[in-house]
């Protein structure tokens, strides 16, 4: 049995540190395949007689994870905010291009990124998520190396996908590459980066959009069944932030019907499937890439409609890149303090902040992120005691069954009055002192 295998196994799938990120698979020359296992993707050792390379081990952003010392590695600094990371300049904005911006989850700027890298040959390619490009109902990662091929990969994608199993054929790729990404797939890449791995040689400039929660697919399949849809196969297009930003889920059938539900309202489904990885990461705002980009959550914003993105420059090339790009009058830029920025997700920036490091507390094999609050305060705890025990209602067989057969109209407003309600008590708790919070590296940084 291959060693690196036996390290996987034992440290990080076992014990469910796994964040599903793609990237023992991708580096596994073969040997290894996600496989459902209760509606969740799990590694598998499919050869056994492979020789797995170490890096499928020491890559993977689950266990080990030093935030600091990659934070040192991808900018030369180790000053940094531990609630956001290393941020240039922050802006609110969206692409110029309607069309782009229409066709996005918000203001279409990763996408207008792609596109203008592309366009400008200083990319062959991006690295990004396609949703429909082998089956209706699932995201891919693929290489998109036209502006149409990214737009088809334009919008947020709230399934679990597993993006660092491309691995193996970009060590193929010549380059230069644009890559998109979540946190922990991000920091694999960076953790590659660091060992001059070949697989990630070709990536000059690394995006990613802010992580809070995600769900696994079994979340799709609950809303098809209680819409009286047996199976996913029925599925003819998916898209999870269609129409009018905030958006809505909108799933196309074969037989020619829609059914959709509103952002807010298919968000009742996140207590049930929310994936372990979205309790377990403490990176929000995707701090290790070189631009990185949210909703802009704020009632001037919200009101004004149409679509807008913080964006979070972290780099001196992402830095370099918006003003080209604003100059040229591709994106249009405002430039705002980072503590407005950060308020606009503060209620998520705690969840991970600190409800993380006080979840992953309760793991009998914990993360190491590099570093962990001095101090959390007991109301704040107890706060996320009351989220655990709402977690785990949620993972009740009987309680999905039951809620199947609450209509949408019901229950997507009544959750969404209640996520309403749980904001406005909990406030108070999750905000105090969050922003005064003091960290401390681990012991054996």
């Amino acid at each position: 049995m291959n060693d690196t295998w036996n390290k996987l196994e034992a440290n990080i799938i076992k014990p469910g540190l796994c964040t599903q990120c793609g990237t023992c698979a991708g580096l596994s020359r073969g040997a290894i395949a996600f496989s459902e296992k209760k509606g969740i993707p799990i590694p598998t050792l499919i050869n056994n007689t492979a020789d797995i390379p170490e890096e499928a081990y020491s890559a993977c952003p689950a266990k080990t994870c030093l935030y600091p010392q990659l934070n040192d590695f991808v900018f030369g600094k180790q000053e940094y905010s531990y609630l956001c990371g290393i941020v240039e300049k922050s802006y609110i904005g969206h692409t110029t291009d309607e069309k782009v911006r229409r066709n996005a989850a918000s203001g279409g700027v990763l996408s207008a990124l792609l596109i203008y890298l592309l366009e400008q040959k200083i990319i062959n390619g991006a690295v990004c998520l396609q949703v429909g490009a082998k089956l209706p109902h699932k995201a891919e990662p693929i290489i998109a190396r036209t502006k149409d091929e990214i737009l088809k990969c334009a919008q947020s994608v709230y399934s679990v996908t597993s993006t660092n199993t491309i691995l193996e054929q970009l060590e193929k790729e010549e380059g230069p590459l644009a890559y998109i990404g979540l946190p922990d797939q991000v920091a694999s890449i960076r953790k590659l980066q660091m060992m001059n791995h070949p697989s990630v040689r070709s990536i000059k400039y690394v995006f990613g959009p802010y992580m809070g929660t995600q769900m696994y697919f079994g979340a799709i399949q609950h809303f098809l069944k209680s819409n009286g849809i047996k199976s996913e196969n029925e599925i003819a297009d998916l898209k999870y932030r269609a129409g009018e930003w905030p958006g809505y889920l909108q799933i196309k059938l074969k037989d020619g019907r829609v059914i959709k539900s509103e952002k807010f309202h298919y968000n009742y489904l996140i207590p049930f499937f929310i994936t372990s990885s979205s309790l377990q990461l403490v990176d929000f705002t995707n701090e290790l890439a070189d631009i990185s980009v949210g909703d802009a959550w704020s009632p001037k914003y919200e009101n004004i409609k149409g679509g807008h993105s913080v964006v979070l420059a972290r780099s001196e090339q992402g830095e370099t890149l918006l003003r080209q790009m604003q100059e040229g009058g591709l994106l249009e830029l405002k430039e705002i303090p980072i503590s407005e920025a950060m308020d606009m997700h503060g209620h998520m920036i705690d969840f991970k902040k600190r409800g993380a490091f006080i979840r992953n507390k309760w793991k009998k094999i914990q993360p190491d992120y590099g570093y962990e609050p001095v101090h959390i305060p007991l109301p704040r705890i107890a706060v996320e005691w009351c989220l655990r025990f709402v977690f785990a209602i949620g993972k009740i067989k009987f309680v999905r069954v039951v809620v199947r057969y609450i209509p949408i109209g019901i229950i997507g407003p009544v959750f969404n009055t209640l996520r309403k309600g749980w904001k406005s008590v909990s406030k108070p708790t999750k905000r105090k002192g969050l922003r005064e919070t003091q960290y401390k590296l681990t012991s054996h940084l």
